[in-house]
C-alpha cells in the first residue's frame, strides 16, 4: 500500500483538483484499486466526483477507533476508485485528536486497508495542526502544489520547517500549479526555483473540472493541463517504485484514456501549446535516484527545492 498526501498550508492552490486527478489516474491508468480519502471539511473531493454531502455528519467517527473506516467508503462512477467523503464534522477533528492523544491514529486506520487499496490518496486540509501531524506520520509521499507567488513560497517554508522536526520524514514533491507562461514572475520561478518541478498550467479546462464534476482526463485528456497531470502521475509512480511501493496493478490493469472529441484543426492548435516537462535531461541527471540527496542550503529560498530531494 502507498499513501500519497496532497497537502498545502495555503488554500486556493489547486490541491483538491490535484488529489482527485491523481486518484483517478492511479485507478484508471495504473489499474490499482484506489481510495480517495477527503480530510478537508469542505468536502471538495467528493463534490468533484459528483457526490453530495451526507445528510448525517459522521466523517469524524472514523477516528474514534483505530480501525479501518469501511462503513464510510463509497463507490464512485469510475472503476477501481472509491471515496471516503468529508463533512462538517471534521471541523472538530483537531480537538478530537488532541483529546485522544494518538499521534498515529490515521496511520493505524490506513494500515488496516493495505490489502484492499494499493493506492490511498489523501486530500488534506490547508493547515498545520494535529491533523497535519497525523498526515505526515501516515504518508509515504507528500505532494505540495505551489503557485508562483511569495505567499506560496512562505507557506512551503513553514512546511519545510515542520518536516525538519521529523527525522526520516516522507519524500516531498513540490509542484508548480496554476502556471501562466505569459506572466514574468511565473516564468522566472519556472526557470529558477522550480526548474525541476512538475508543472500544471493554468487552464480553463481545470476550472471545468468543478463544473463537469469529473477529472480533466475524462473530458479533455488532450489538453496541456491534463498532460501536466500525466507527468506528475508518472513522477509519483517512478518514486513509489524506488521506494519499493509500486506493487502490481490490479483490477484488470491499465486502460486507455478517452480519445479527443474535437476536430483535427482544433486539436492541433491545442497540441502546439507545449506543457513544460519536468525540466530537461541535464536537470534530471542531477537528481538521479541512486545518488545521495544533498542537504538543502539554509540560505536558499523556500521554493528552491529540487523535486524529491528535500
Amino acid at each position: 500500500m502507498a499513501v500519497i498526501a496532497v497537502y498545502s498550508m495555503k488554500g486556493g492552490v489547486g490541491k483538491t483538483t490535484m488529489a482527485v486527478d491523481l486518484a483517478w489516474r492511479f485507478s484508471q491508468v495504473g489499474g490499482h484499486e484506489t481510495l480517495l480519502y477527503d480530510l478537508d471539511p469542505q468536502g471538495g473531493a467528493g463534490f468533484l466526483l459528483g457526490h453530495e454531502e451526507r445528510k448525517v455528519q459522521r466523517a469524524i467517527s472514523a477516528f474514534h477507533h483505530a480501525r479501518a473506516p469501511r462503513d464510510l467508503i463509497e463507490s464512485t462512477k469510475f472503476d477501481r476508485l472509491s471515496l471516503i467523503g468529508a463533512d462538517q464534522s471534521l471541523r472538530d477533528l483537531p480537538v478530537q485528536l488532541a483529546r485522544i492523544g494518538a499521534k498515529k491514529r490515521l496511520a493505524q486506520m490506513l494500515s488496516f486497508m493495505k490489502g484492499d487499496y494499493p493506492r490511498i490518496v489523501l486530500d488534506c486540509p490547508p493547515m498545520i495542526n494535529e491533523v497535519s501531524e497525523q498526515i505526515m506520520e501516515a504518508a509515504d509521499l507528500i505532494v505540495v502544489p505551489l503557485p508562483a507567488s511569495p505567499l506560496a513560497a512562505r507557506a512551503f517554508g513553514f512546511i519545510r520547517n515542520e518536516l525538519a522536526k521529523r527525522p526520516g520524514h516522507p519524500p516531498v514533491l513540490p509542484v508548480l500549479s496554476m502556471y501562466d507562461q505569459r506572466r514574468k514572475l511565473h516564468r522566472w520561478v519556472r526557470e529558477n526555483a522550480a526548474a525541476n518541478w512538475p508543472v500544471i498550467p493554468q487552464s480553463s479546462h481545470v476550472e471545468q473540472v468543478a463544473v463537469r464534476r469529473e477529472p480533466i482526463a475524462a473530458f479533455a485528456n488532450w489538453s496541456p493541463a491534463s498532460k501536466g497531470f500525466e507527468q506528475l502521475h508518472a513522477a509519483l509512480e517512478s518514486k513509489l517504485a524506488q521506494l519499493g511501493l509500486a506493487g502490481p496493478p490490479q483490477g484488470g490493469g491499465p486502460r486507455a484514456l478517452p480519445r479527443p472529441e474535437h476536430n483535427p484543426a482544433e486539436l492541433r492548435a491545442h497540441e502546439e501549446s507545449r506543457v513544460v516537462p519536468i525540466r530537461n535531461a541535464a536537470s534530471a541527471r542531477q537528481s538521479v535516484p541512486s545518488a545521495p540527496a544533498r542537504a538543502p542550503s539554509p540560505a536558499r529560498d523556500g521554493l528552491a527545492r529540487r523535486a524529491f530531494s528535500f
